[in-house]
């Protein structure tokens, strides 16, 4: 089974999730879709289209704005619960925050970066390396899961399979300690809405 983390935004999916989406529906078999947060029903929902065997929706209160202590706490309980063999997730900037942590403290090893997969056999995974002049196609060793993040635009969004009826959708109280997190985040960047006389 592979589960696929789909990373939300004020209740608003990112791109990149529909492109990891198509790229677990490519590897074959069992996909479910994992999205964190609190009051993601819309999400959720949206989710609930693709050809998926189920969409699990993490809520906590503690969710609702992003942390990386608070992310890997709540996927650290839901990865054991479900033994995914793959775990896929975009490569943001949010995963590059809280991935490689997500991974040490399962104890699994993590790819990051894929541009594509290779499904002749045992799965495969290309990467770029020294600033995209060589690619790499990795065969992950070791028990799973296996943590694998995708490049954004390496695959195409509008390829994702929509399935016949809507996947069922299972809510699950996270696992989260909220004096666990110690990071007060900022609001997110925002580019300016006026314009800047350069003249």
């Amino acid at each position: 089974m592979i589960l696929v983390i789909a990373e939300q935004q004020d209740g608003v999916l990112n791109r990149a999730s529909w492109e990891t989406i198509v790229a677990a529906q490519q590897m074959g078999g069992t996909v479910k879709i994992v999205v964190v947060g609190a009051g993601v029903s819309a999400v959720a929902t949206d989710l609930s289209a693709v050809d998926v065997t189920e969409v699990v929706v993490l809520e906590h209160p503690a969710l609702a704005v992003y942390t990386p202590e608070g992310s890997v706490q709540a996927l650290t309980a839901i990865i054991a619960e479900e033994a995914p063999s793959h775990v896929l997730l975009p490569h943001t900037y949010r995963t590059r925050d809280f991935a490689p942590k997500l991974a040490a403290r399962i104890d699994r090893p993590i790819v990051t970066d894929c541009i594509a997969v290779k499904i002749d056999g045992p799965f495969r995974f290309t990467r770029p390396m020294f600033q995209g002049k060589v690619h790499a196609d990795v065969a992950i060793e070791g028990p799973t899961p296996h943590i694998v993040t995708l490049q954004v635009g390496a695959f195409r969004a509008d390829a994702v399979k929509k399935g016949s009826g809507s996947a069922p959708i299972r809510r699950v109280e996270a696992t989260v300690d909220p004096s666990a997190i110690h990071q007060k985040p900022e609001p997110p960047f925002r580019e300016t809405k006026q314009a800047v006389d350069l003249s």
